[in-house]
């Protein structure tokens, strides 16, 4: 664990509870004498707390110092058609390790439309990925209706699909990814005139790992 977030991290004085309390003095076995790093997601700063007092559910922390951290700004934009959240749920955290700046999602013709993303748990797999890795910014996440909703709000994505031109490292528009069984045909009249490019390889990839392939492609 690189860092713990905290919401109220940078100022003087704040009490560390719940799941963050029960890893760092239960499971870790931190003692008194140990520093901890906390970070907040809304600067770019590293906050060092000293512990000044732990009880049987919580421990109070003060601050020792600050140190500014050079950002390491997120990069490119993965609109991703909607599959089985658990398969998104997995591959978040690769995203967010590439340091991935936004995904947004839509209900393509192929989705299954009960799917549902649940967003609190999402946001707790992302703080658990980003204190793991080191990341100090949120990965953005939207969900929009359907495709025509994206080509209206993203009119310069670019489309990864098959029989194009290999998809190009320097590419800075939001790539967009189908789910499973790729684009209906009446979503491909829809993106007929979007620049489409290919994977690399002529294997077929599974939405997970295209959107993967995407994203370590052009980041």
């Amino acid at each position: 664990m690189q860092f713990i977030i905290h919401k109220q991290a940078g100022e003087a004085i704040i009490t560390l509870q719940g799941e963050a309390y029960h890893h760092l003095f239960r499971s870790r076995r931190t003692q008194k004498q140990d520093c901890l790093k906390l970070c907040n997601l809304k600067d770019n700063n590293l906050y060092i707390y000293h512990i000044s007092d732990i009880n049987k559910k919580e421990a109070t922390l003060k601050l020792q110092s600050t140190i500014a951290i050079t950002p390491n700004p997120p990069k490119s934009h993965l609109i991703w058609a909607m599959i089985e959240p658990k398969c998104i749920e997995k591959t978040l955290p690769i995203l967010n390790e590439l340091n991935l700046s936004k995904i947004t999602f839509f209900y393509a013709d192929f989705s299954q439309k009960n799917f549902k993303l649940d967003f609190l748990r999402m946001e707790r797999i992302l703080e658990n990925s980003s204190q793991q890795c080191g990341r100090m910014s949120k990965l953005e996440i939207e969900l929009l209706e359907n495709l025509q909703a994206v080509c209206e709000r993203y009119p310069n994505l670019a489309v990864l699909d098959f029989d194009a031109k290999p998809l190009p490292s320097n590419l800075e528009a939001p790539i967009l990814v189908g789910c499973e069984g790729g684009f209906s045909q009446k979503e491909r009249e829809l993106l007929k005139n979007f620049k489409t490019f290919s994977t690399a390889c002529t294997h077929i990839l599974r939405s997970e790992n295209a959107a993967v392939y995407a994203v370590c492609k052009i980041n």
